[in-house]
């Protein structure tokens, strides 16, 4: 199967000195260089396992389509988020739950994505620090796979994880929320 995400990367190396093992970013995702030289051979993240790499391209593929349409169908500029990025979670989420939101406010800058992790009918006091923790979008999305379409949505949108349905606010009046 022919890969574009693994020919574009491919192409960029093309043209710079790179060496095995690097890694090498391309939008939302991070390749490794497995063996340099023209064309080099390189891995993409399995998003089955933490740090585990393979050649097989499906996945990143179908990931990146989907990440695509979903900023297509909403007629927005993606955000320049990668899976490296974080975001706050609420301590109640489980991976796969019934009731799962995501929702994209404003980043405070550096590794922070801006985006909250949360579920309906939280339970536990969102006014508490030790009610969320910061979790990678990257392990998030190798736990709840329903996340990865949604990662580039700019702020101003709230995701409704069961139904796939997804709503603009205004982050300034986010009393409705």
């Amino acid at each position: 199967m022919s890969s574009d995400l693994k020919s574009l990367v491919q192409d960029y190396l093309a043209v710079r000195p790179h060496q095995a093992g690097e890694t090498v970013q391309c939008g939302w995702f991070v390749f490794r260089i497995a063996k340099s030289g023209s064309p080099p051979e390189i891995e993409t993240l399995d998003m089955k396992r933490i740090a585990s790499f393979t050649t097989d391209f499906t996945e990143a593929e179908k990931i990146s389509q989907q990440q695509n349409e979903v900023i297509n169908q909403h007629q927005v500029d993606a955000s320049p988020c990668t899976l490296r990025h974080s975001a706050l979670v609420s301590k109640s989420y489980s991976s796969g739950d019934s009731g799962v939101f995501l929702k994209h406010d404003r980043s405070s800058g550096g590794t922070d994505s801006g985006w909250y992790v949360g579920v309906y009918g939280e339970q536990l006091d969102m006014n508490d620090i030790d009610s969320v923790e910061l979790r990678s979008l990257y392990e998030l999305t190798i736990q709840d796979m329903r996340m990865a379409p949604y990662w580039l949505l700019p702020e101003g949108f709230l995701v409704h994880l069961d139904s796939g349905k997804v709503e603009r606010f205004d982050p300034k009046n986010q009393s409705s929320l």
